[in-house]
């Protein structure tokens, strides 16, 4: 089985334009984790990849995704799929149904096959179990660490890449 990191290098390597999502309220705890990697990945990402902090309202950049028409994108997001907290899974799209995203105004999986009515593109959701929404407190300790690999792979796809 293919792991994460290595089908994230392959997206990024076949991609001459990608976009990466920053999913969620960064108010609420572990729900903010997406976020919290944008803000850690803004000076480390290559011109050819745009970070951006979405928070709990993706579909308010659906004009501006189908206008820079990238070939990959990639949300990251806290996902409650029944694992443990810290847990990283990259979910497929037609996967997506059993897992909760609690924070979006629209679901999750209407975003997505919109997007994909409108652009030619792979779009792949990477999934962070988190374990506490606590309002105003910040991210735990195991989903921290989950951020930090993610943030540490990411950075070593920009450079072997790129």
């Amino acid at each position: 089985m293919e792991s994460w990191e290595q089908r994230l290098k392959e997206e990024f390597s076949n991609s001459t334009k990608s976009v990466i999502l920053g999913i969620g309220n960064d108010l609420k705890a572990d729900d903010g984790v997406g976020p919290h990697i944008i803000a850690q990945l803004e000076n480390q990402a290559p011109v050819q990849i745009d970070l951006i902090n979405v928070g709990t309202v993706p579909e308010n950049f659906i004009s501006l995704l189908i206008e820079k028409q990238p070939e990959f994108i990639l949300l990251l997001d806290a996902a409650l799929m029944q694992a443990e907290p810290g847990t990283i899974r990259l979910i497929d799209k037609d996967n997506i149904g059993g897992i909760a995203f609690s924070s979006h105004q629209l679901p999750l999986t209407f975003f997505i096959e919109y997007l994909e009515s409108n652009i030619a593109t792979t779009i792949l959701v990477l999934g962070i179990q988190p374990l506490t929404d606590d309002f105003a407190q910040p991210i735990s300790e195991p989903v921290q660490t989950a951020a930090n690999q993610i943030i540490n792979t990411l950075t070593q796809i920009f450079r072997e890449t790129i």
